[in-house]
């Protein structure tokens, strides 16, 4: 079994030189068993000098793409990714964070043991930092983290660590910004039903968010514009039906201080 490891950068070499790449790098893992996939948005050249000047133990790709005029190129960069993949496993790793050295060894183990299973959570070591200011270190999500309480939004779902089978796998939705994440987690609980998610309660993933990342930078109105238009996208969707109403609950509190950043990161 293989693992195909997604990685989309827009013009940080830097970064992704000091977060991402030395924890790939780091894998002890057979190096058949796992190939990263480096999707360049913006065609960067110093990018590509990166990875092209760093002696590799495993296949590694780098794809150059235009970036797109239209759409998140977050989303339109993974499903490259997704369509250059040749591993049994898909899991994807953002330039600003890093895995533990064991997560591919761990990922491919978990998959083979439970071949029901067609997608898969780890949970992250997170900080929330401001310009000014580094946040203490939490575990996200729980250790008793539930289908019900992602989808509820109780619990936050995150891609970096995520794993899932490839054959069959659903595209990512460059129409979504905020929300990419828990929509893409929706168009796998889509494809393959809640029965064949389950929850790996180990710390595999360090994740630090900035208030100069997406989410950093946000408002509560985008929040609630998002959720509005997943709801109303998927309003007969029989997964999501049971929450429909929770949800716009959410939508509304936070439409109502719209124009406010986001709490977690003015505490940070």
């Amino acid at each position: 079994m293989k693992l195909s490891l997604i990685t989309a950068t827009h013009h940080r070499p830097a970064i992704l030189k000091q977060q991402a790449l030395p924890s790939v790098l780091a894998q002890q893992t057979v190096p058949s068993d796992l190939e990263w996939i480096v999707v360049n948005d913006g065609a960067d050249p110093l990018t590509t000098q990166l990875i092209q000047d760093t002696s590799w133990p495993f296949p590694v790709t780098c794809i150059p793409m235009s970036h797109p005029q239209e759409g998140f190129g977050l989303c339109h960069a993974r499903n490259r990714g997704l369509k250059a993949a040749t591993g049994d496993i898909v899991a994807y790793l953002d330039d600003d964070n890093a895995i533990a050295e064991d997560f591919a060894a761990q990922t491919l183990s978990f998959f083979e043991g439970h071949p029901d299973i067609h997608f898969s959570m780890v949970q992250q070591r997170r900080r929330r930092d401001t310009t000014h200011h580094k946040g203490k270190f939490f575990l996200s999500p729980r250790s008793d983290c539930t289908v019900p309480s992602l989808i509820r939004q109780e619990e936050l779902f995150d891609s970096n660590g995520f794993a899932h089978r490839r054959t069959q796998a659903p595209k990512w939705n460059p129409d979504f910004r905020i929300f990419c994440d828990y929509e893409y987690f929706l168009c796998c609980l889509e494809q393959w039903g809640t029965d064949a998610f389950a929850w790996q309660p180990s710390v595999l993933v360090d994740y630090v968010q900035t208030t100069d990342g997406i989410i950093g930078q946000s408002r509560y109105g985008e929040w609630a514009q998002e959720l509005h238009r997943i709801c109303e996208a998927r309003k007969t969707d029989p997964v999501l039906q049971p929450y429909l109403g929770h949800l716009a609950n959410l939508a509304s509190r936070w439409q109502a201080k719209a124009h406010q950043p986001i709490a977690a990161f003015r505490a940070a």
